[in-house]
């Protein structure tokens, strides 16, 4: 029987062991947004109008805990100049609203579905969405 269990811990991922040392948290989505020259204070006002009212919603309703906005100080060519940081409450906060959730949601923010998705296309006038990842927040016990 000893042998059995020395056999089965040998054989056992380290991985089972490793988790004892680390928690996973909520879900951060990071967009690298890159503004167009001499946009950027254009893009900044139009987040303040319809971004962060948008969040302020969705923080009410449970579904976000925060949101951060970060400049790329040194950014390089090629690289975005601004990040757009959401974290969520969890992965279905996420993932798992209808379209019937985000047509209302448009209402609240511009009157309608077609009013947002038209404010969609000017923001492609000032800006280059260049990555979107799904981030998990893992924290040291």
């Amino acid at each position: 029987m000893k042998k059995l269990l020395i056999l089965v811990l040998l054989f056992m991922p380290l991985g089972v062991f490793a988790q004892d040392d680390y928690t996973q948290g909520t879900y951060w989505t990071v967009s690298g947004v890159d503004t167009h020259d001499g946009k950027f204070d254009d893009y900044i006002t139009d987040l303040n109008n319809g971004w962060k009212k948008s969040l302020d919603i969705q923080i009410k309703e449970g579904l976000v805990v925060s949101y951060k906005l970060f400049g790329n100080v040194n950014a390089r060519a090629g690289e975005p100049n601004l990040y757009l940081m959401i974290e969520w409450k969890s992965g279905a906060a996420m993932l798992d609203n209808t379209q019937e959730y985000w047509d209302d949601h448009a209402k609240k923010l511009w009157g309608s579905r077609e009013a947002g998705e038209v404010a969609g296309e000017e923001r492609g006038k000032i800006r280059t969405l260049m990555s979107d990842v799904l981030l998990r927040e893992i924290s040291f016990k």
